[in-house]
């Protein structure tokens, strides 16, 4: 499958999980989003918004592993589209923040995402650390599952000892009016550390996936789509070979990426927490949407090109997080 670039390089939207070692049947949680903006600028709230990291937001918890919850959950925003200042009259993307602590007690089951979406869901929250923490509990689970299936589910850990770590990682390339995405996950498990371990024995799987899709801009739908994976341990390390995943790219040539691709990749897939060994897949394809939101604010200066942009400005869609929420400072300039 060809993964390589093709195009102008515009954005790079980075998400990461990582289970670590915590106190008794606890582990540490620690999950973060970064969005990289690579050309151009964007004129929004005032202001032009160049090039570099625009978005950093950070997720702190711990999850009991026998009742599959979270304890606790804490957010931080090190880097924010929208500090305060006199066209925000002096809101910020932060001003929520703290609703993320109401998420503690959550069950990681099939009301996780509902659960997500009633507390830190449009203008009650952001909706980058919403995506985070909807990558958070599928990731999770599967990371539990895993975990017990290598060493068992009582395998010992030390406090701050990895677990589990996931990565995923979009991609996205402007060319010939297209939008080409590129989509890697990868999946490490960690074997129980011992003392003076060498790193090679630290490894206990991995599972890799890849993908290349061009999507139209014109109507905001995946036009071609090729996915493939490899899964190997310790001793298929060497010989695991990657392979092609035609039965699940080709459903999804054609799905529109604006509202309501969630519903028809979980359609697809079987439900949240129904796709199985696919879990990890339908989690990856999962971020493609959120993603493809981000390379659009820079899409050949897509802000001269859409009607509703007002004045020649660009930002999010009404309600879609607390900053452009209907009757916020952003939202009753744009939106009246």
């Amino acid at each position: 499958m060809q993964i390589a670039a093709r195009g102008i390089p515009i954005h790079t939207r980075t998400l990461s999980v990582t289970l670590l070692g915590g106190d008794g049947a606890e582990l540490e949680l620690a999950a973060y989003v970064l969005d990289l903006r690579k050309r151009g600028f964007v004129p929004v709230a005032g202001d032009l918004q160049g090039t570099g990291i625009i978005h950093h937001m950070q997720l702190a918890g711990a999850i009991d592993r026998r009742a599959q919850r979270l304890t606790r959950l804490t957010a931080r925003m090190p880097t924010v589209a929208f500090e305060a200042s006199a066209a925000t009259q002096g809101e910020s993307c932060r001003d929520l923040v703290a609703r993320v602590d109401a998420l503690a007690g959550t069950t990681l089951d099939k009301g996780y995402p509902r659960r997500l979406s009633e507390e830190i869901g449009g203008p009650r929250g952001c909706s980058h650390v919403l995506t985070l923490a909807q990558l958070v509990g599928p990731t999770a689970t599967w990371a539990l599952r895993e975990d017990g299936r290598l060493h068992g589910s009582d395998a010992p850990r030390r406090r701050g000892e990895r677990v589990f770590r996931r990565d995923v990682v979009v991609d996205g390339y402007e060319s010939d009016g297209d939008l080409w995405l590129t989509l890697q996950l990868n999946d490490l498990c960690f074997a129980p550390e011992v003392d003076a371990t060498a790193a090679s024995e630290r490894f206990a799987a991995q599972l890799e996936l890849r993908g290349a899709a061009r999507v139209a801009m014109s109507e905001l739908r995946i036009a071609e789509l090729a996915l493939e994976e490899r899964r190997r341990d310790a001793r298929s390390f060497d010989t695991a070979e990657w392979r092609p995943r035609p039965d699940r790219a080709e459903p999804v040539v054609g799905l529109s990426l604006r509202a309501g691709i969630t519903a028809a990749l979980l359609d697809q897939f079987g439900g949240q927490g129904g796709a199985g060994d696919d879990q990890p897949l339908l989690d990856a394809l999962l971020m493609l949407a959120p993603a493809t939101v981000q390379c659009v604010a820079s899409f050949i200066d897509t802000w001269t090109k859409v009607p509703w942009m007002r004045g020649n400005e660009t930002g999010g869609f009404p309600d879609s997080c607390y900053m452009w929420r209907r009757d916020g400072a952003l939202g009753r300039t744009r939106f009246v």
